[in-house]
């Protein structure tokens, strides 16, 4: 278990900033601040969110539904960012 956490906690640590330096590089310098600064608040609210929504629904239910809630929330997010894609090119 602790060689998973820190296996996890390395790859955290090496994918985080690769993604911000990619980040910056592709944004306007006029949006830089409006970019990483919601960049950042989504990477905080899923760290303080994530498992609150597991604890919720595995107080209620099980810890298999709370992994499963958070699953289903992980895979609505591209899917409603698809269909606004797809509606605003209609348009």
């Amino acid at each position: 278990m602790l060689t998973a956490a820190a296996l996890i906690g390395v790859g955290t640590g090496v994918i985080t900033p690769l993604g911000f330096a990619d980040l910056v590089a592709s944004t306007p310098e006029e949006r830089m601040g409006q970019t990483m600064g919601s960049a950042e608040l989504g990477r905080e609210l899923g760290d303080a969110g994530g498992p609150r929504l597991v604890a919720g629904f595995a107080t209620v239910t099980t810890l298999t539904y709370g992994y499963a809630a958070l699953a289903a929330l992980i895979g609505v997010g591209p899917l409603l960012a698809l269909a606004t894609r797809r509606r605003a090119a209609r348009n």
